[in-house]
């Protein structure tokens, strides 16, 4: 098959978005011509290691951006900055859905990305020879413009899989994003797409609701070594408990672990002597004023701003895992919230500790080794009491189970999945049951 892929968010650029269609890209490389189309910087820089396999990647320069957020931030902004630039955010987080319907804007600096050149690209590719199947990923909503577009222009020659690694409309930080219009938007652009791909159950119940069954679940996953062996759970006298990643106001709030920690500082002087809570991530300056504030400064070490592989690093070492699913006040919404950072915590063989809603669509998959467990935020004496009891117990999770779990969301068989819905979208264009 001839595969172009729309993904605007580079593979050379450190974050989830990158990885999805990179590792697509490299399995399905194995077996078909494939293209990779995507965004880039002035320069050349890769700010994580990737591997496309045999895929072609063509990069088309940025317009415009305000800043590169790869680059890091080395200050340490006051509480007064940091208020503001919460307001800030808000702000953006409101304007970027109705901007994106007019503008190929991204988040991420303010990127402006060049969509004459993406229709320039496709167009070499899509007009030479047979038929292309056309994967466009959202957000940007741009990628959606391209994919409706080369649809309505080549209806014979194109098949379009439009896919949704977060949701086009009541998305649970923008309000604005809850209006009936931005449903129907997805819905009216949507109207010519041969198959729709989303990452999580509810957003298949979601999508399936207004498109009908031409919506197929393909999750976010995990391509590397499975760190499943004794060493992943080898015994030591602390207590490393280490959180990777990104932080969001309301939604992904790392205070009410904060608030576990000191009911245990409290009652367990022995445990909180041994313990340490590794921190890496851009919300650096955020985390160490909040364990200021806390006093809570010496049970933290903060590693700042990372590299993927550094941040890999540090949670092959750790004891205990947190992971930060949902934490804002719409616990049906936080439910259906599948970080990337999941499939990589599940494949370091440690346990794990989530804060998330009690019906968070993971969590019996989760849980299935044991000893990893699912609280909601409230629950900071139960995050509590289960740190004591891990620390006392030392118990090892269920290594088969463990496997069991991350299998399948391996991008090699996420990879194999994909062939099958390209397959059976294709038989249906033909007319094919």
């Amino acid at each position: 098959m001839k595969i172009a892929i729309v993904a605007p968010y580079s593979p050379r650029w450190n974050n989830i978005a990158s990885v999805r269609w990179e590792k697509f890209a490299k399995y399905l490389s194995k077996n078909h011509l494939v293209h990779l189309i995507t965004s880039r910087f002035s320069n050349n820089r890769s700010f994580r290691e990737f591997n496309l396999g045999n895929a072609n990647l063509i990069e088309i320069p940025l317009k415009y951006f305000k800043r590169n957020p790869y680059l890091g931030n080395k200050n340490d902004p006051s509480t007064k900055a940091m208020a503001i630039s919460g307001a800030i955010r808000k702000i953006k987080a409101e304007l970027r859905p109705i901007l994106e319907k007019f503008l190929p804007l991204s988040s991420g600096g303010v990127l402006l990305h060049d969509y004459r050149a993406y229709v320039v690209e496709l167009e070499k590719i899509v007009s030479s020879g047979e038929r292309t199947i056309l994967i466009t990923s959202y957000d940007p909503w741009f990628s959606l413009r391209l994919g409706n577009y080369f649809k309505r222009r080549y209806p014979d020659k194109v098949i379009w899989l439009a896919d949704f690694r977060d949701p086009s409309f009541h998305v649970h930080e923008p309000e604005v994003s809850k209006l009936i219009v931005f449903k129907y938007l997805t819905k009216k652009i949507l109207t010519v797409a041969d198959g729709i791909l989303v990452v999580t159950k509810q957003m298949l119940e979601t999508y399936q609701r207004i498109c009908g069954q031409k919506v197929f679940f393909l999750p976010n996953g995990y391509d590397g070594q499975l760190s499943l062996g004794i060493e992943s759970q080898r015994k030591t006298e602390g207590l490393k408990i280490v959180y990777t990643g990104s932080l969001h106001p309301k939604t992904g709030e790392i205070k009410w672990f904060i608030h576990a920690l000191l009911k245990l500082k409290q009652k367990e002087v022995d445990v909180c002597s041994k313990l340490k809570f590794i921190y890496a991530g851009k919300d650096f300056s955020y985390v160490q004023k909040l364990f200021e504030r806390f006093s809570l400064l010496d049970l933290l070490e903060n590693h700042g701003f990372v590299s993927r592989d550094e941040a890999l690093n540090l949670q092959n070492k750790a004891d205990l895992l947190l992971l930060i699913a949902y934490t804002g006040d719409h616990p049906e919404e936080g439910s259906s919230i599948r970080t990337g950072k999941v499939y990589e915590y599940l494949a370091t063989g440690k346990p794990i500790l989530v804060i998330a809603p009690k019906n968070w669509e993971m969590r019996e998959e989760l849980e299935s080794d044991g000893i990893s467990r699912v609280f909601e935020k409230s629950e900071s004496e139960e995050m509590a009491n289960y740190i004591t009891w891990f620390f006392r117990e030392r118990k090892q999770i269920d290594l088969k189970k463990r496997e069991e779990v991350i299998r399948p969301y391996l991008y090699e068989n996420l990879s194999k999945r994909l062939e099958e819905i390209i397959e059976t979208v294709s038989r249906k264009v033909r007319g094919h049951p």
